[in-house]
């Protein structure tokens, strides 16, 4: 935001401070300027306090997710091996770029799926529109693929007339093999989350399809994604005289829990308890550089600095007990500075900072040897229930199983898992941005549908299985994100298991089931 402003105003960056209040949730929308700039060249007009607040109608012509359309086409040998895949993708941009470049190659470079599959070809094109402008939203244009290339998995499947989670099984990317890229799969546990995902539905076990005119079934999706690269993270971690510390880190809490994961690797490395340390939030004058809050890559990127400086200040400590010939394993820290201070003063302040490495792909081949410093894994199981009489769908149960490393707080993680499967069950069920003449027609939360408390499933479950990310602090990555991934295509999936029907677009809604189930009985329905 700096950066930005400064740039717009043709200011250097240190006439431009920015102090960030406790935010709500971003998703995506609080990536690059937006108002921002305006506020500030309407405050220096003014020269007093400027204040933009949009309505909700506003809010939904400034920025939206982009709507993407899927071609995918698989070459699979009769024993269920998927050997050539090819990919087009179409990205719906909107009037601006914003970050749309970068949902473009960064994630349509895995809309072949987490599969191993040795011949592919990928087209991911950004178009210009006259609709609002489409940017990051939860998930990084992830979702929009894993819904295409997941049922297009059982699409397959069901051609072979093989099980679908066996279809998986035999496909998909395992440890040391090549994504699309190039890029070595490390650290992805793909087949335990799947492994685990099914076995938390009972997939091998009988299933109660329904009677009457509603009818139940069950689905299953895998997704991954690549975190962005390349960016930095810098952390100062101030250790005081009196055995306390602060963490100066310019990452945005915006309900992820970032504040708190921080603060424990901070604990973790000085060994002091978790409520000695006391948060700095980001001011530019302040807290050093960070790229941004965005993309799930907080806990690694700025996990990794952290971890770097306190462990820059737990050496600079272990260097001053040596000098001063005690130990400080046995030796209180305001001891150590009252020896060496006379008194209780004195600070130690430790540096880290973090970048991983990354290898732009070649522009010819999109071929690249390290692409992602991280893998993202997720996978959703779902139950639901179809009325056929009506069409509408109720999932019974939502399971979300994702592969996080370690985590350092699974509290933390379990809610993110809750939150982001809910967000996409959204999308996916009821909510769509209607157009008429190019004016959206629903820009108010009366007529643009999220969920209610009646429209999530009674039986949630959210797990991270056993796992170790190596380049993470503790062995942890972000999860922001993952629950995203197979919420949309699991419930399709299980859509076409109880009433043998497949959706290929969202929202699906009941009148899009009802009118697939009349086209399959051969009486479609015809349009007033």
């Amino acid at each position: 935001m700096r950066s930005e402003v400064a740039r717009l105003l043709g200011w250097p960056e240190n006439r431009v401070r920015v102090k960030v209040p406790y935010l709500g949730g971003g998703f995506g929308a609080k990536i690059y300027v937006k108002l921002e700039a305006l506020v500030t060249v309407l405050a220096l007009l003014t020269r007093r306090p400027v204040k933009i607040a949009l309505t909700m109608e506003e809010q939904f012509y400034t920025l939206t997710k982009h709507a993407a359309t899927l071609r995918i086409k698989s070459g699979v040998s009769k024993d269920g091996r998927v050997t050539a895949r090819e990919c087009e993708v179409w990205w719906n941009g909107g009037a601006y770029a914003d970050i749309g470049p970068r949902i473009t190659q960064k994630s349509g470079f895995t809309a072949p799926g987490p599969y191993d599959i040795e011949h592919v070809r990928i087209d991911s094109y950004a178009l210009y529109t006259n609709l609002p402008p489409a940017s990051a939203l939860r998930g990084f244009g992830i979702p929009q693929l894993v819904w295409a290339y997941e049922s297009h998995a059982d699409m397959i499947a069901r051609e072979l007339k093989m099980d679908p989670v066996e279809f998986r099984r035999k496909n998909i990317l395992r440890e040391g093999r090549p994504q699309a890229t190039g890029t070595l799969m490390k650290d992805a546990a793909i087949d335990k989350v799947l492994e685990r995902t099914a076995a938390r539905l009972e997939w091998g076990k009988p299933f109660d399809r329904g009677s009457g005119t509603v009818r139940r079934g069950r689905g299953i999706a895998i997704g991954f994604k690549a975190s962005i690269s390349p960016t930095t993270s810098a952390a100062i971690v101030n250790l005081y005289a009196d055995g306390s510390c602060a963490l100066y880190s310019s990452t945005v809490d915006m309900g992820q829990g970032s504040d708190t994961a921080m603060v424990q690797i901070v604990s973790e490395v000085l060994g002091v308890p978790v409520d000695s340390v006391t948060m700095v939030h980001p001011d530019t004058d302040v807290t050093p550089y960070d790229m941004a809050t965005l993309g799930s890559r907080s806990l690694y990127h700025m996990g990794n600095a952290v971890k770097m400086a306190a462990e820059d200040a737990r050496d600079k400590l272990l260097a001053l007990a040596g000098e001063l010939g005690l130990s400080a394993e046995t030796t209180p820290v305001p001891e150590l500075f009252r020896k060496k201070y006379g008194m209780q003063a004195g600070n130690i302040v430790g540096f880290g900072s973090y970048i991983p490495s990354y290898k732009s792909p070649d522009h010819d081949t999109g071929q690249s040897a390290d692409v992602t410093p991280f893998w993202m894994v997720g996978a959703t199981g779902v139950e639901v229930e179809v009325d056929t009489e009506t069409g509408h769908v109720r999932v019974t149960k939502l399971i979300n199983v994702a592969d996080v490393g370690k985590p350092v707080n699974p509290k933390i993680v379990e809610t993110q898992l809750s939150g982001a499967s809910i967000m996409q069950l959204g999308f996916t069920m009821s909510e769509k941005m209607e157009f008429k003449s190019g004016q959206c027609t629903n820009a108010s939360l009366a007529e643009y549908k999220i969920p209610g408390m009646l429209d999530i499933p009674a039986g949630i479950v959210n797990e991270a299985v056993d796992a170790v990310e190596r380049g993470g602090p503790f062995g942890a990555k972000g999860v922001g994100e993952t629950g995203t991934f197979g919420v949309s295509p699991a419930i399709a999936n299980a859509i076409d298991d109880a009433v043998g029907v497949r959706l290929t677009s969202l929202p699906l809604t009941a009148e899009a089931v009802y009118r697939a189930l009349r086209a399959k009985q051969g009486n479609p329905l015809k349009d007033e």
